[in-house]
């Protein structure tokens, strides 16, 4: 497994920190149980995973991201789940009550909302790159496997977007 962050000086945040164990487990039961069969241990990251996406999303603001984020191109400003993850972020969305009061403790009671979403950026990976580099702005790992160059979340029907509602 390979965690890389840019920020060297900060440690890396924890995202099981953001919910409780028992919370933690019921979102790797769901993924495993209902979106993908996948050992315990791969499920586990991908959830961490999920989490933090999460997180940096809610301290994202896409009408003034931070400097060294943004890719400076004018184009698409969103942050994506890829499509490892977007799994997980069902799961999770599922667990509707629960996601809704972690969304709330992220953002100070701002609802996430995933929104459906297709676009040059999604198709052709540029989307994936700005969310891995907000996700390690903000402090957050980025575990490689989960992030690789490509397509963002379901790139022909995408559900990637997640906005503040």
């Amino acid at each position: 497994m390979t965690i890389t962050t840019d920020r060297t000086a900060t440690a890396v945040k924890n995202p099981r920190e953001l919910v409780s164990n028992g919370l933690f487990d019921r979102i790797v039961n769901r993924v495993r149980d209902e979106y993908t069969y996948v050992a315990r241990f791969y499920a586990e990251a991908m959830v961490e995973q999920m989490l933090a996406f999460l997180a940096a999303t809610a301290e994202y603001d896409p009408a003034n991201p931070p400097e060294g984020v943004v890719l400076d191109d004018g184009e698409w400003n969103q942050l994506t789940p890829s499509k490892e993850i977007d799994p997980a972020l069902h799961a999770f969305l599922d667990l509707t009550a629960d996601y809704r009061a972690v969304c709330a403790k992220l953002t100070g009671g701002e609802f996430i909302d995933h929104v459906p979403v297709t676009n040059a950026s999604i198709t052709q990976g540029r989307s994936n790159a700005l969310t891995v580099r907000a996700m390690r702005h903000f402090g957050w790992p980025v575990d490689d496997r989960f992030w690789e160059v490509g397509t963002s979340c379901c790139s022909d029907v995408c559900h990637g977007n997640l906005t503040h509602l």
